[in-house]
């Protein structure tokens, strides 16, 4: 392995020489871009830096300095720039909260080079070893990217990562385009984007507590309903979820529908959660409980029978036989999640393609999982011995 050598980065931080460099990208065919945040205590990721890579120069974007975003927001919008990141997801969010924007078209180096063979959930310096030869440090994933001055290191570390992720893209694209998949990562990269850029619905948080379906119609509506305020004060005050209430103690206001200070103690309430709002979560829980069956929400899944159970065993293996041939990770195939949906939708012997199936996907896997599945439709289930 090389020794990184990167260059010294063109700092950015002011609006007029955020605007200066942003027309100049404009013309890039392509810009590598990441972003170092802090997310210690915070709902909202804190950006300490962004950084762009493009065919001349690296730029470290201070955000503690900028005030005017729209220049980058531009950049973002234009499609004839391709925006090249690495397991985006985080970034995507820092993104949006700058500039208001998310980039597009879009490109994962992550998703790129387990399309291409190389490995599932591959880090970015396993990446660059793999392509460039080169070996990168790690220490500085986790420091304060809010301090300033910045350390020597943590320069070195950021500028790194946009130098020779400018490098890799070209290689990776040749690479998919050599196997025909090209188009694969660019569906991905849109499905991606159309899935974050969807507005979240904090009436939909309650879905993610764990154990949610166990509890009763009027008590999942319970649980809609203090999830939905959980989500309002974590975002306002800017804090995590659970340092407002945690999980556990949702559903346990849902189950046992606390009506005094007390109970909510007992559900597992922190002190200074009682102290300030026991008032109005005893409101919304009372509210909750007096409001008529047709606001409740749609009833959670159940987990699948043991038939249905069976079923989705059989279409895992399909899937790992398919991923081993096309030589790509089976969740990046299919994910359990898509699998269990393919298989609840069949409840009246016509099964649907969920959207995490469709495209290339379809041809490659969802057409047999369909075929698979109405074969064992026809078979008696015969429960196995334990």
């Amino acid at each position: 392995m090389s020794v990184p050598h990167v260059p010294e980065p063109v700092w950015v931080c002011s609006n007029e020489s955020l605007h200066q460099y942003c027309q100049g990208w404009l013309s890039e065919p392509w810009l590598a871009l990441d972003t170092e945040f802090v997310r210690v205590s915070t709902f909202y990721p804190q950006a300490g830096l962004l950084q762009v890579a493009d065919s001349h120069s690296c730029y470290l974007i201070d955000p503690l300095l900028i005030t005017d975003w729209q220049p980058l927001a531009q950049v973002f919008r234009c499609t004839d720039v391709i925006k090249v990141f690495h397991a985006c997801a985080e970034d995507l969010e820092v993104c949006r909260r700058l500039t208001g924007e998310l980039p597009e078209p879009l490109v994962d180096s992550q998703m790129a080079a387990s399309l291409a063979g190389m490995g599932g959930s591959l880090g970015f310096q396993k990446l660059v070893g793999l392509l460039l030869g080169i070996e990168l440090a790690k220490e500085e994933t986790r420091s304060n990217w809010l301090q300033r001055p910045l350390s020597d290191e943590q320069v070195r570390y950021a500028v790194a990562d946009v130098f020779y992720l400018h490098q890799l893209y070209p290689l990776l694209d040749q690479a998919l385009t050599d196997m025909g998949r090209r188009h694969w990562l660019t569906e991905d990269c849109q499905r991606l984007l159309a899935d974050f850029g969807q507005t979240d619905n904090p009436a939909d948080y309650y879905r993610r507590v764990k154990l949610a379906w166990r509890l009763r119609p009027q008590e999942q509506y319970v649980l809609q309903q203090v999830a939905i305020w959980r989500e309002q004060q974590a975002r306002e005050r800017d804090v995590p979820r659970s340092k407002v209430i945690d999980d556990n103690s949702l559903w346990n206001m849902a189950r046992y529908k606390p009506s005094n200070r007390e109970q909510l103690a007992r559900a597992g309430l922190r002190h200074e959660v009682l102290r300030h709002d026991a008032p109005e979560l005893l409101k919304i829980i009372r509210n909750a409980l007096a409001a008529p069956a047709d606001q409740w929400p749609r009833i959670l899944d159940t987990p699948l029978s043991p038939e249905a159970g069976l079923w989705l065993k059989q279409t895992k293996e399909v899937v790992a036989s398919r991923a081993t041939a096309l030589n790509i990770p089976p969740e990046i195939l299919a994910r359990k999640k898509a699998l269990e949906a393919l298989i609840r939708s069949g409840d009246n012997g016509q099964w649907c393609l969920p959207e995490s199936l469709a495209g290339w996907r379809q041809e490659q896997i969802g057409e047999p999982l369909l075929v698979l599945l109405a074969e064992l439709s026809k078979q008696p289930y015969v429960e196995s011995e334990s």
